[in-house]
């Protein structure tokens, strides 16, 4: 008689959207996910979030993608400037 597999179980530790990214591609996988935030709830701050290349290919990844794409708003070009104001 085959033994039964045990899920595998993974605490993430913050719920930030590096966190949730992990839980959600871990539970695609299988896995029982537990987060753990020390916030006692979750609001909204008014606060923006910068998205670099690489973690937009996470999010395409665990097809959060075009979902996340499409909350977004384009910042357009960015640099660096002098403490008069003038492009670097």
């Amino acid at each position: 008689m085959p033994v039964p597999r045990k899920t595998a179980h993974a605490v993430v530790v913050g719920s930030g959207i590096g966190g949730l990214t992990a839980a959600v591609a871990l539970r695609q996988h299988g896995w029982q996910v537990t987060v753990l935030e020390r916030a006692a709830s979750l609001e909204p701050v008014g606060a923006g979030i910068g998205l670099a290349p690489n973690s937009q290919r996470a999010l395409d990844v665990v097809g959060l993608g075009d979902e996340i794409r499409g909350l977004a708003a384009w910042q357009g070009a960015g640099g660096m400037r002098n403490p008069a104001g003038r492009w670097l």
